[in-house]
């Protein structure tokens, strides 16, 4: 099945660091665009930054080997440059700081292009639709937004849900039973859905349908508003590694092109996304 990349609204990550790109004292001490690029041929592999616990993405399966749509497409992407690909798992909330910190060359942990991580990074063209729904427990009395008036909602720290769950509330009028609980992964706030310690949780659709397809008894509704955009999911990028970007984005054009980055689609979603957009998200 084929899935345009309008499905629901919203997704994974908006960062909640609120540390703002380097200063240009700061990006001298950083590597430029051309020495990460070389950097990387000479060292013979890559490293990326992602949160270890965000499935179908990445996430740790019964033997803790570290697998996902990511790690996959690194591995692909390593085989396109001739090196290998070494995840580097991290705090999402303080992701970015991270990158310029050099703890890795770029992100790709099923990140969502947003604006405010705009303002500190640079987005590759979309690789996966990054919209977004509520994960609830079936006939709890939650058909849509507005039924989580006096409810008790979750998400992810470090989201776009975040900024989400407030414009409902100011857009519907409607109070939530107390604030926004964040968890730092989705395990830990599916898991406080599944124990009755939320009602409802806020997180990226394909993450979600895939808990429900192995847990009866939940279910994905629709989370969207005319108050925010389509999110797509995107690799990220220090503001000045732009030859490292465009390296990138031609690899994910050739894999379009080619079909395997839907062969890794279908392997992960059980469905494709042939509709993203050929342009990186920017404001």
């Amino acid at each position: 099945m084929t899935l345009g990349t309008g499905i629901i609204t919203a997704c994974a990550d908006s960062t909640s660091d609120s540390t703002s790109a380097p200063t240009s004292t700061d990006e001298a001490s950083t590597p430029t665009a051309t020495s990460v690029l070389e950097t990387i041929q000479e060292r013979g592999y890559f490293t990326y930054g992602l949160e270890a616990g965000y499935r179908p993405f990445e996430f740790y399966d019964e033997n803790n080997e570290l697998i996902g749509y990511d790690i996959d497409l690194a591995v692909m992407l390593g085989e396109k440059w001739g090196v290998e690909s070494r995840p580097t798992p991290t705090n999402w909330a303080t992701v970015i700081q991270s990158l310029y910190d050099g703890s890795f060359d770029f992100i790709l942990g099923g990140m969502t292009a947003t604006e405010e991580r705009f303002e500190r990074v640079n987005f590759s063209i979309p690789y996966m639709d990054a919209s977004s729904g509520l994960l609830i427990r079936s006939d709890d009395g939650i058909a849509d937004r507005e039924d989580l008036d006096g409810r008790i909602v979750g998400t992810k720290a470090g989201t776009p849900s975040i900024d989400q769950l407030a414009v409902t509330q100011e857009e519907l009028g409607i109070q939530y039973a107390e604030d926004v609980r964040t968890f730092p992964e989705d395990t830990a706030g599916i898991e406080a859905l599944r124990s009755g310690r939320i009602d409802a949780y806020a997180s990226s659709v394909v993450s979600m349908l895939e808990f429900t397809k192995e847990n009866e008894g939940f279910e994905v509704i629709a989370f969207k508003s005319e108050r925010w955009a389509d999110e797509y999911t995107c690799a990220a990028f220090r503001k000045e590694d732009e030859d490292f970007r465009t390296a990138f984005n031609e690899a994910i054009i050739a894999m379009r092109d080619d079909g395997t980055l839907y062969e890794l689609q279908e392997k992960w979603f059980r469905t494709t996304f042939e509709d993203l957009p050929t342009d990186a998200p920017t404001w």
